[in-house]
């Protein structure tokens, strides 16, 4: 039997919407799905949300999940690596007495994900790999530009710029809902992450990453859409 840990990062703050991973979406504080989704699938043998913030700590147990400790101010910046929050997590359980063989880490704002996603992902890990939930590009890499100031766009890949979609290979971006780490990898200071991914592909329409307020607006519609159904 797998023994798992999830950590869900929940800072209090966020830079372009405010206290967004606590703000309503549907009537429930946004990272009520990603918990709920979390044991439903009945993977976990524990739940932690990783937050610097008695408020996001206060709303997490009254949804019923239990908060075991606080994350520190200096591992709450805009700038810190999420293995870094791992990291820290897995080794204050290890300190606990708590031994798990994965560390998983799910995103606050996954209102679109499924408990299934969690689930089927769960049979495709394995030891020595790092398994990372990624989605299609909606469009070819190749036909990208850089725009600068005077809005003169500049193409990346001149070369295969006006190729056919149909002669150019598919290709992948994490899609930000969710990472399995062996908890092998934690336990070293340095992470070569080099060859070491496995992908789990997500549908587009599941796999919104939702930073600024027209990705909220996109996942409310999304949201409504599968509601209808």
């Amino acid at each position: 039997m797998t023994n798992r840990l999830l950590i869900i990062p929940a800072k209090g703050t966020s830079k372009r919407i405010k206290g967004k991973n606590i703000k309503h979406f549907y009537g429930k504080p946004m990272i009520n799905y990603a918990l709920i989704n979390a044991k439903d699938s009945k993977l976990f043998n524990k739940i932690h949300v990783s937050t610097e913030s008695n408020k996001v700590k206060k709303i997490v147990e009254n949804l019923g999940f239990k908060v075991d400790f606080l994350r520190p101010k200096k591992l709450s910046q805009n700038n810190t690596p999420t293995v870094d929050v791992l990291r820290y997590v897995y080794k204050k359980y290890l300190e606990k007495n708590y031994k798990f063989d994965e560390v998983w880490t799910l995103s606050c704002c996954t209102p679109l994900l499924k408990k299934d996603d969690l689930i089927n992902a769960s049979k495709k890990t394995k030891k020595n790999k790092v398994l990372l939930s990624v989605t299609k590009f909606g469009a070819p890499i190749e036909w990208a530009f850089t725009i600068n100031k005077k809005k003169i766009l500049k193409p990346n890949f001149s070369k295969k710029l006006f190729k056919n979609s149909q002669l150019l290979s598919e290709k992948y971006h994490d899609a930000g809902a969710f990472a399995v780490f062996p908890s092998s990898f934690l336990k070293k200071e340095k992470i070569d992450l080099k060859n070491s991914f496995l992908g789990f592909v997500l549908p587009r329409q599941r796999a919104i990453d939702i930073d600024d307020i027209d990705d909220w607006k996109l996942a409310e519609l999304m949201y409504k859409i599968n509601l209808t159904k």
